[in-house]
């Protein structure tokens, strides 16, 4: 598979997934034991309802959340994207009563693709971050 074809496969299951968050063709874009490692839960996301329910509660605290690719970058098997996320807070995040406060969320998302689709990622979003604009 090329560098070209892998970030095709990985800018399509964001917009799909993350960004207009269509999990009808979640499998279009996943393999079967597709996870996600993420910094902050102490538990890999396993698959689609794994998923699903990160982004659920993620949407009810930022329910404008606009989700952009800032970069991506690309070797071999891997795709690497920066993404930033601005959103109102209108819904309780860790904890937080909603403050109505615009806040930007950062994160670098690292995808392993194998045979067309994506078997796992690795996560680091700022999330310290994103509390401290909401404090």
């Amino acid at each position: 598979m090329s560098i070209q074809k892998n970030k095709e496969i990985v800018l399509g299951y964001v917009d799909a997934i993350l960004i207009n968050r269509d999990f009808s063709k979640f499998r279009d874009f996943t393999a079967d034991d597709f996870y996600i490692d993420r910094s902050a839960v102490p538990e890999a996301i396993q698959g689609e309802d794994g998923l699903h329910t990160q982004m659920d509660m993620l949407y009810s605290a930022f329910p404008d959340l606009d989700l952009k690719v800032v970069n991506v970058v690309a070797e071999d098997d891997m795709v690497v994207v920066r993404f930033a996320a601005p959103g109102t807070h209108k819904g309780n995040f860790a904890g937080i009563e909603p403050t109505g406060r615009v806040a930007t969320w950062k994160g670098l998302v690292m995808y392993h693709v194998v045979d067309g689709k994506i078997k796992e990622a690795w996560a680091n979003w700022d999330d310290w971050g994103l509390i401290e604009q909401l404090k």
